[in-house]
């Protein structure tokens, strides 16, 4: 990593100058997907999961999962089994009409360095095209 920094002081002989730091960043956290994309038909029941993964070094537990807006997207928190590292978002969302719904899931965990985890899940229920009746030639 390597970011610059501009520094402005009230020396006379150098009133702006760059300081650069550099240092290896360390991945805390693998969060797959992201964001989470769901489309699909009025009634279907669109799902997908999340995995999230804490790096060896600054394993973490997440305590709670939160839902910014309530809406037709519901997430279940799936804790790890005995054997496995990775903890999972399970996400459901449901319409019986057209519509777009977007939320934003908030996991806290007990990490000092990722407190907490963002997910954004938007899901988009399409209006099914209407058939057209056959011409006959």
């Amino acid at each position: 990593m390597k970011k610059v920094i501009l520094v402005k002081t009230d020396d006379p002989q150098k009133r702006k100058f760059n300081l650069v730091v550099t240092g290896p960043v360390e991945k805390v956290v693998e969060i797959n997907p992201v964001s989470v994309y769901l489309d699909g038909n009025p009634g279907d029941t669109l799902e997908s999961v999340v995995t999230i993964t804490p790096s060896e070094k600054y394993k973490f537990s997440i305590i709670k999962i939160k839902q910014k807006i309530n809406t037709n997207i519901k997430a279940q928190l799936i804790e790890p089994k005995a054997d496995e590292k990775f903890w999972q978002v399970k996400i459901k969302s449901t319409s019986d009409k057209a519509d777009n719904f977007f939320d934003v899931l908030t996991l806290k965990t007990d990490s000092r360095y990722r407190p907490t985890l963002t997910i954004r899940v938007y899901a988009v229920f399409f209006k099914k095209p209407e058939s057209k009746p056959e011409s006959k030639s």
